[in-house]
């Protein structure tokens, strides 16, 4: 069984334009109103749980069905709302969408979940010198185009040395006491480390 699934195509050219978000239907124009709708409620309730990196395949689906089912029930509320009469049967037919609805959102959850906060630390560059400035730079630069793991390790130690200096904090032992624990950088003995 597992070998007959079905795995994700490689290139973005050969998916197809639903599966690279470029439709939110096969073949719909995305210029009707119904369809602007759509998008527009597809792209909040993506927004809502977190954005599209934290959205897996099935709850994109459920939100569509959500989205799609939203708009049926907004076309059913103009109708009530220009008649002036609710027929029986238009009623129940509305509340039985309304709670298949309200099911597929407590499937997704009612409460808003916000995108996860950066919390990588800030590095205050301000702290170095012309020269630690452009020798941070070049070994950042470094790191982009080959990896931190393939750099040579004395690069490495003068990268975290800068960083711990941006930070004004840092890991390692002092003169008076051995120990590797965070302290204050211009506390920190870098000698040992190879720093």
């Amino acid at each position: 069984m597992a070998d007959n699934y079905p795995v994700p195509r490689p290139l973005r050219s050969s998916r197809s334009r639903v599966t690279n978000g470029r439709e939110l239907l096969p073949g719909l124009d995305g210029r009707s109103k119904w369809a602007r709708r759509l998008h527009d409620l597809v792209a909040n309730h993506v927004i809502d749980l977190g954005g599209a990196t934290h959205v897996t395949q099935s709850q994109f689906a459920l939100i569509r069905a959500a989205a799609t089912t939203t708009i049926v029930l907004e076309k059913w509320e103009l109708q009530f709302a220009t008649e002036g009469t609710i027929n029986m049967a238009d009623l129940l037919g509305y509340q039985t969408t309304l709670n298949s609805l309200r099911r597929v959102l407590e499937t997704l959850g009612l409460n808003r979940v916000d995108p996860a906060a950066n919390t990588a630390p800030a590095l205050d560059l301000t702290k170095f010198t012309d020269a630690e400035l452009h020798r941070f730079n070049a070994l950042m630069h470094k790191a982009d185009e080959i990896g931190a793991d393939r750099m040579a390790m004395t690069e490495v130690n003068e990268m975290q040395k800068l960083i711990d200096k941006s930070r004004g904090w840092g890991v390692g032992p002092s003169i008076s006491d051995r120990a590797h624990r965070r302290r204050p950088f211009n506390e920190i003995d870098y000698s040992e480390q190879g720093r």
